[in-house]
C-alpha cells in the first residue's frame, strides 16, 4: 500500500466542492440564454418546438454522453405510448436532479390520444411545470427541416404555442394575421 504524498509549497490543491456550490453535473440555462428544448426521443418535433420557442435545440436528452448533463427547460415527446414511456423515464430522472421542465406533447395524427398515453401524461403531471399539447399539423408531416415550417395558422395550434411561450415567460410569437373567409 502506498503512503500518501505530501504537498509541496507550489502544488495546486483542488478542494472538494462545498454543499452550497452549484452541482457541476447539471447546467441550467440562465435567464439571458434561450430556452433549452430537448426531446424525449428522436423524431418527436424537438427542432420545430425549439424554433417556435426561439429556443436552443438540444436534441435527444441523453445520459450516456460524457460531460455535464443539460437541464432542459422544455421536454418534447410524441403522443405514442413508446415516446411517452421514454418521456416518463427522462422526467423521473430530471425530477431527481431538481428539474421540472415544460412538457410539450406533439400529436402525430388525427383522432384520440391512446388511453395508455393519456394515463402516462397524467402520471408525469407532478414531474413537470405544465403540459402543452401541440395539435397535429399536416404541413409539418412532410417538412424536412424546421426552418421550412409554416407559421402556425390553426386556432388550436396558435393557442398551444401561446401557452407554451407563456409557460417559458417568452413574449408572444409574431404570427401572420388569419385571413377571414
Amino acid at each position: 500500500m502506498s503512503e500518501p504524498t505530501m504537498h509541496e509549497p507550489g502544488d495546486v490543491v483542488i478542494q472538494p466542492a462545498s454543499p452550497t456550490e452549484t452541482d457541476p453535473v447539471i447546467q441550467p440555462a440562465s435567464p439571458a440564454e434561450p430556452v433549452v428544448v430537448a426531446g424525449a426521443s428522436g423524431g418527436v418535433g424537438t427542432s420545430a418546438v425549439a424554433r417556435l420557442l426561439d429556443g436552443r435545440d438540444a436534441g435527444v436528452w441523453r445520459t450516456d454522453i460524457p460531460g455535464p448533463l443539460i437541464m432542459p427547460d422544455v421536454l418534447v415527446a410524441g403522443v405514442s405510448v413508446q415516446s411517452m414511456t421514454r418521456a416518463r423515464r427522462v422526467l423521473t430522472l430530471l425530477s431527481q436532479l431538481g428539474g421540472r421542465p415544460l412538457l410539450v406533447v406533439v400529436r402525430d395524427g388525427r383522432g384520440r390520444v391512446p388511453a395508455d398515453s393519456r394515463a402516462l401524461i397524467t402520471l408525469v403531471g407532478p414531474l413537470v411545470g405544465d403540459v402543452v399539447h401541440l395539435p397535429y399539423t399536416r404541413a409539418w408531416r412532410t417538412c424536412t427541416s424546421p426552418y421550412g415550417l409554416t407559421p402556425p395558422t390553426g386556432r388550436a395550434l396558435r393557442r398551444a404555442v401561446t401557452r407554451a411561450r407563456d409557460a417559458c415567460a417568452l413574449p408572444p410569437l409574431a404570427l401572420p394575421e388569419r385571413r377571414r373567409r
